[in-house]
């Protein structure tokens, strides 16, 4: 799925290579499943410097079409005066060489229907004053042990699937005419992990891709056997299609 996958580069001054930052968000979907109301993330920083990681969200959902719309830009991920949808504990990590920091990430108010966020984490230069707090020394101390020249600090996002609270599940998987159909009738998005497409013994693995409520993928009867692994919650199966 498109809306899936989420990559920003912001290009910053005055960084050697040696010593920026480089940070690691590991996969870049999590689910937060009916029964939760927390999850935990963890970011890595495998850099020979500290990483100042600003972190923001923003929801999003999809018109009948497919295309991504913004539900609101809810800007900083911190926690005051937020009463509904998804937080960031801490909004702000600092993350040292070769270490590892730990978001929580919390999703208040209702869960009616099914969720989509975009959380970014987004390397940056400290100031004074700034969120970070670090005072005029030790922010000057930061900026001085880069060299001078250019490179590049890169934002991550990620995004964040949170689940109804009563998530009920209902793939149907048939034959239409000239194809078969994989059909999301349930409430929650389904999972395929991977697939195969195999004409006589060559075979092609294909990748993750997920099928929000409503929507239907699509397999040709072209002569290929497909086989489909379907997760479903904590649930697992796998289809075979043969054209």
């Amino acid at each position: 799925m498109r809306y899936l996958v989420f990559l920003a580069v912001a290009a910053l001054t005055s960084l050697h290579v040696g010593a920026a930052p480089s940070i690691d968000v590991g996969s870049m979907f999590e689910y937060m499943d009916e029964k939760k109301r927390t999850l935990t993330k963890h970011v890595y920083n495998h850099g020979d410097s500290t990483a100042y990681v600003k972190v923001s969200l923003r929801e999003v959902a999809f018109d009948e079409s497919g295309r991504e719309q913004d539900v609101a830009d809810t800007g900083d991920a911190g926690i005051l005066n937020k009463k509904e949808g998804l937080l960031a504990s801490p909004s702000h990590l600092i993350i040292p060489a070769k270490g590892r920091g730990a978001l929580r990430l919390v999703h208040l108010g209702g869960r009616e229907r099914e969720r989509y966020y975009r959380v970014t984490f987004a390397p940056v230069m400290p100031k004074t004053l700034d969120e970070f707090k670090l005072d005029e020394n030790a922010a000057e101390q930061y900026q001085k042990s880069f060299s001078a020249g250019v490179n590049l600090l890169v934002a991550y996002g990620m995004v964040v699937i949170v689940r109804p609270e009563h998530t009920k599940f209902n793939t149907i998987v048939r034959k239409e005419d000239s194809q078969h159909v994989i059909w999301n009738k349930g409430n929650s998005t389904v999972i395929i992990p991977h697939y195969s497409a195999c004409l006589g013994e060559v075979c092609e693995n294909l990748g993750l891709s997920h099928l929000r409520p409503g929507q239907k993928k699509i397999f040709p009867l072209d002569g290929k056997k497909y086989k489909v692994f379907l997760k479903e919650g904590e649930h697992s199966r796998s289809v075979d299609l043969e054209g």
